[in-house]
């Protein structure tokens, strides 16, 4: 293999790089697990980015850093038995060899699901072992697949106490324990524990500010903070650890970094790092006042968001080479979060609203008056898009000789198209559709005598359908809550006897809602 030549002709040097345990990793993820499991939405993206930060961070070259996708029990099988050869002629050559394993997948007492197969816990186990790597580290991030009563136990509050285990140079992580579920959030586009994990090996798990990360200050951060969040159901993160000749291992080297962003000392509060221009979250910390902090990235544009009630501090990050990103705080810029997010920061906002609503609306028939009409409706935002649907009620009456027409509406309505921020303002046209339902009671002038010899009049009901074009302007009033207006011209199809086909109509509307 090109890689152990490699090897070999550093060796033969002496260079004393060539002397230093080489380091391989296998990350797995799999969103498909058994044919009664509900797909996973994260698993194969955590996968892909946790090799990214040991390729970046970790000392290990990308040809050593395996990512298998949605693979079959016998594929991971087979991809240990690959790395099994690779370390046996790694100590061939004199040289140490160590093995970093990470799933992330389904799993259900104590099994991994893998694309219809299964791959148990201790099975994976046995065959990492079976690798002969001088040091192992599997981290699995899925259900009910922690320890029971295996290496570490859990202290009070949550503090881990440990005691010896027989496998010698082995490191066990799971993110839950053994009948505990693992948690993907939406809104962090991935695992709750493998999110914390990154941030943690970015360097927000930096505690002694040596600008190396190690296996325990990693895990005791991805656990504290997958603790605290995952409150309302419970998931505590495990381990089982079996090291000799030290008593921790370095699991990233922040100076590797392309990229640093350094946080002043007095900045504090929650801080949300996304890339651009795909709002994708990269890390997510809590500042304290007063400590240092310094992140590696990647190369690229960012924005680092300061979530403050309904609204967002921003500030843009440029490092499309690389270098050091200073953030004091004096950059930061609020703005109202549905700014936020037509800019493509979609991850942070408050994407529902509410809203009521009252409405002067053109004659449905024509030659009778305009409707007043009240109307509630739900929306949603995504990013540059919006999508609404409501219903109004709406009444008017008029007269003729000796008769009182009493006309009632009530109406569905689907709405969608683009919005744009020109600050306070947004704008959102799109389109309408209304499906109507049209009620009239007669009355007549003398109904009480008439009603002792003739029945009352019947009452008319009609359906109608109607579409047109719509500009909503929305502005904000304080926090949560905004106003709007909509202006909307109907074409009205209404199968009314004496109307024409087709009519138009138009109908202005106001509205005050809110948002969460």
């Amino acid at each position: 293999m090109t890689w152990i030549r490699a090897l070999a002709v550093l060796a033969a040097l002496g260079d004393p790089a060539a002397q230093s345990p080489v380091r391989l990793l296998l990350s797995v993820g799999s969103n498909i697990g058994s044919p009664s499991d509900r797909p996973l939405e994260f698993a194969e993206q955590d996968a892909a980015r946790l090799r990214q930060v040991f390729v970046e961070l970790g000392g290990i070259d990308s040809d050593h850093a395996l990512l298998l996708a949605h693979p079959t029990a016998n594929q991971v099988r087979e991809r240990l038995a690959e790395i099994t050869g690779r370390i046996s002629e790694l100590h061939a050559l004199g040289r140490q060899g160590e093995l970093i394993v990470f799933f992330s997948a389904h799993g259900v007492g104590g099994t991994l699901h893998l694309l219809g197969t299964e791959l148990s816990i201790d099975e994976l186990r046995e065959l990492v072992r079976g690798t002969g790597a001088d040091l192992k580290i599997v981290i699995v991030d899925a259900c009910e697949t922690g320890v029971e009563n295996k290496g570490a136990q859990k202290g009070q509050a949550y503090a881990l106490t440990l005691e010896p285990s027989d496998a010698k140079g082995e490191i066990f992580l799971a993110s839950s324990g053994a009948h505990e579920a693992s948690q993907e959030w939406n809104a962090l586009g991935g695992s709750l524990f493998t999110h914390h994990l990154l941030a943690a090996l970015r360097g927000d798990a930096d505690f002694d500010h040596d600008g190396r990360v190690t296996l325990m200050e990693a895990f005791s951060y991805a656990e504290k903070r997958t603790v605290v969040e995952s409150v309302d159901v419970g998931q505590h993160p495990e381990f089982d650890i079996g090291l000799t000749g030290r008593s921790d291992v370095v699991l990233t080297e922040l100076h590797r970094g392309k990229g640093h962003v350094t946080f002043a000392r007095e900045m504090e509060g929650r801080f949300v790092l996304a890339s651009l221009p795909r709002p994708e979250i990269l890390l997510e910390f809590q500042k304290r006042p007063g400590e240092e902090l310094s992140v590696a990235v990647p190369a690229g544009t960012y924005v680092l968001r300061q979530p403050q009630g309904f609204r967002v501090a921003m500030q843009e990050i440029e490092l499309p080479y690389g270098g050091t990103a200073q953030v004091d705080g004096k950059q930061l810029v609020v703005h109202d979060f549905a700014e936020v997010a037509l800019k493509g920061s979609g991850l942070e906002f408050h994407p529902n609203s509410l809203q009521i609503s009252g409405a002067l609306a053109g004659p449905p028939i024509d030659g009778t008056p305009a409707l007043l009409q009240l109307g509630a409706a739900y929306r949603l935002a995504l990013g540059e898009l919006w999508g609404a649907v409501g219903v109004e009620t709406g009444h008017t009456s008029f007269q003729a000789v000796d008769l009182t027409t009493d006309q009632w509406r009530f109406a569905g309505r689907l709405s969608g198209g683009p919005r744009f921020w020109t600050g306070p303002i947004i704008w959102m046209p799109g389109v309408s559709l209304e499906l109507a339902l049209l009620r009239q009671t007669d009355t007549r002038a003398a109904e009480v005598t008439i009603d002792r010899s003739y029945p009352a009049l019947p009452e008319h009901d009609v359906l109608g359908f109607s579409v047109g074009p719509t500009l909503w302007a929305e502005v904000p009033i304080a926090g949560p809550l905004f106003a709007s207006a909509d202006l909307t011209a109907w074409i009205r199809v209404l199968s009314a006897e004496g109307q024409p086909a087709w009519t138009v109509a138009p109908e202005v509307q106001l509205a005050l809602g809110v948002r969460f």
